[in-house]
């Protein structure tokens, strides 16, 4: 009796965080899905079929990675699966097209959480650093105009840019390593 509680509390938990990291994302997947078939009915299909794999094989999850990069890996190949299934009886996109676009997609995820966690960490830094990265990157002012606009010298214009560009990097690797980060 008190195996069978354990399992059930067990599966309930399991149950719930599914169900909230489904939810989170389920948008997104469906969007991902949609993205590599041409047909919103044959997107939805695969999506429903996904859903119940996903819910299957959630025990393989690891809950220290993306669930959105687990889920659209597995969307992957539910898409792969009936292209191959449905080749025959109608016109699809070749294997090779959708394997393409689905990395495009992939690359194109992993560019926007880099660019929204660029912006976050340019937003914790001191406002003089922020008008640097301005000034050097989105302006592209001379650094020497720089160095003459701030009263410093040249070399300490350089050397505090190194260490700002520094500081975001490792805060951009902080930031796309928490896997609940947006």
């Amino acid at each position: 009796m008190g195996l069978r509680t354990q399992t059930s509390r067990s599966s309930d938990v399991s149950y719930d965080t599914f169900l909230r990291l489904f939810t989170a994302d389920r948008d997104r997947l469906f969007a991902y899905i949609f993205s590599l078939l041409p047909r919103r009915a044959d997107a939805e299909d695969v999506f429903q079929r996904c859903s119940l794999i996903l819910w299957n094989k959630f025990d393989q999850f690891d809950p220290e990675e993306s669930f959105f990069a687990w889920a659209s890996g597995v969307a992957f190949y539910e898409v792969k699966n009936f292209l191959r299934s449905a080749g025959r009886e109608r016109l699809h996109f070749s294997v090779d097209l959708v394997t393409q676009l689905a990395e495009d997609r992939r690359n194109s995820e992993f560019e926007g959480r880099r660019v929204a966690a660029l912006e976050s960490c340019l937003e914790k830094l001191a406002e003089r650093d922020r008008d640097l990265i301005r000034a050097a990157y989105w302006t592209r002012t001379p650094l020497n105009e720089v160095a003459v606009e701030g009263g410093m010298a040249l070399q300490s214009v350089y050397n505090r840019l190194g260490l700002v560009r520094r500081r975001l990097f490792e805060c951009v690797h902080r930031e796309m390593a928490d896997p609940l980060a947006p």
